[in-house]
């Protein structure tokens, strides 16, 4: 189910950041058992996900094994909890997992309070113009430097908001609408969210396929 090689090296160049990722693919499984460089790990699903799809099944491993590698290099217990869907972390430690179709990553810091991951599959343009209206305003849309596509450039302020909210969700009452947050600018590597009065950085980096990224953040 996992593909080798396993990747330690975030793309940020991040020093504050234990990263784990590998590329999978969809099995029938209902437990992992990887033995590679950085150790033997054995993974088995919670009951409530036994009879969930494969596709659910497979995410579920690929991103928790990555999160048991990325806390096993920071020295940290292994062991992540569950509160519904998100991920519970060890104490003093900030974590997220993310999945796009065929990669999984989770990245762990013990130098950042709040932290939020996520990666997706760039859309197509006929898609993105079809669900821009959900994601994000007109003001927003202008924003789009002219040599990025359409459908990279939905891909990226959906993704934007996703690891914002996965960042601030332990924090958060409720989880937040897609237009309570506002691209207010977009650079190389870089963009900045507004979300309740509040500027955000974002980091991310783009391949051919999909884009990944990153929040990162300290309390005062």
């Amino acid at each position: 189910m996992i593909l080798d090689p396993i990747r330690t090296e975030n793309p940020f160049g991040d020093p504050h950041l234990f990263w784990c990722e590998a590329g999978f693919v969809v099995a029938d499984v209902q437990a992992l058992h990887h033995d590679g460089p950085l150790g033997p790990t054995s993974l088995h699903l919670p009951d409530d996900l036994t009879q969930a799809v494969p596709k659910r099944r497979s995410e579920f491993l690929a991103g928790r094994l990555m999160a048991a590698l990325a806390l096993r290099q920071a020295g940290m217990a292994e062991a992540v909890g569950r509160a519904g869907r998100a991920p519970v972390w060890p104490e003093g430690v900030a974590g997220s997992i993310t999945h796009s179709k065929d990669r999984a990553i989770a990245a762990v810091s013990t130098r950042y309070s709040r932290l939020g991951l996520d990666c997706e599959a760039l859309v197509s343009t006929d898609r993105a113009m079809q669900l821009a209206a959900t994601i994000f305003s007109e003001t927003e849309s202008r924003l789009r430097p002219d040599a990025l596509p359409f459908g990279t450039f939905f891909t990226l302020v959906f993704s934007a908001k996703e690891s914002l909210y996965k960042a601030l969700s332990p924090r958060l009452a409720r989880m937040p609408g897609f237009h309570e947050a506002a691209l207010t600018a977009l650079q190389p590597g870089e963009m900045l969210v507004e979300m309740h009065g509040l500027s955000h950085r974002i980091r991310f980096r783009l391949s051919a396929k999909d884009c990944v990224t990153l929040v990162t953040q300290q309390d005062d």
